[in-house]
């Protein structure tokens, strides 16, 4: 808020007066009070909605895939759940008649997520009873409690014969807003190396 030597709308010699960041709204006592005879009104700034503190970044979703061993062998004696294949030709195809089946030896994940992002609170609303004091401990009052909304910059005159010392606050209505999330997005790439191509008969 901003101390004034004048009567509203201000003027006549003006003071910012800071809580100081993260200020939670309790007694503060300022640095060096405004004494009473530069004060004659008060410029009260609205009070604010606070960001959204993002989610932590997730991982990316799993990958399906399939482990799969071939091992060479007499087709007549295969272990249980294997399946007769054969190696494709040089070029990757398998004859007519038989299924192409492709697999790689290795799978490298480099995906992750891009990081979640908050836009700006809306439709939020609070109101805050701003309390003047002219001592440090906040008992003898300066002004009465003004009741301040989002985007209500008001001014009040002050006719206390008290310096102005401390400050209190006090949330009266508090009703959260909403921010809308960034879209979800994967970035990087699966990494596929060393393809191996096996045919096997239709009927497996």
């Amino acid at each position: 808020m901003t101390a004034n030597g004048a009567a509203c709308p201000g003027g006549g010699g003006s003071r910012v007066v800071d809580a100081g960041e993260g200020w939670d709204g309790t007694c503060v006592a300022l640095p060096s009070p405004v004494q009473a005879e530069q004060l004659a009104s008060v410029l009260y700034e609205p009070p604010v909605l606070a960001p959204c503190t993002p989610s932590e970044t997730p991982e990316p979703p799993p990958v399906a895939a399939t482990f799969v061993r071939v091992c060479a062998g007499n087709t007549a004696q295969k272990p249980p759940a294997f399946v007769a294949c054969m190696q494709a030709g040089s070029d990757g195809t398998c004859r007519d008649g038989l299924v192409r089946h492709e697999f790689f030896e290795e799978l490298i994940d480099g995906r992750a997520c891009a990081p979640c992002e908050c836009g700006p609170p809306e439709e939020g609303n609070c109101v805050a009873d701003v309390t003047l004091y002219g001592d440090s401990q906040c008992s003898d009052r300066v002004d009465a409690a003004l009741g301040m909304g989002l985007g209500e910059m008001r001014c009040a005159n002050v006719s206390s014969p008290l310096p102005l010392s401390a400050m209190r606050a006090a949330l009266v209505e508090a009703e959260p807003g909403t921010c809308s999330p960034s879209v979800p997005a994967v970035i990087g790439a699966l990494e596929r190396h060393e393809p191996h191509v096996v045919c096997s008969f239709p009927e497996i």
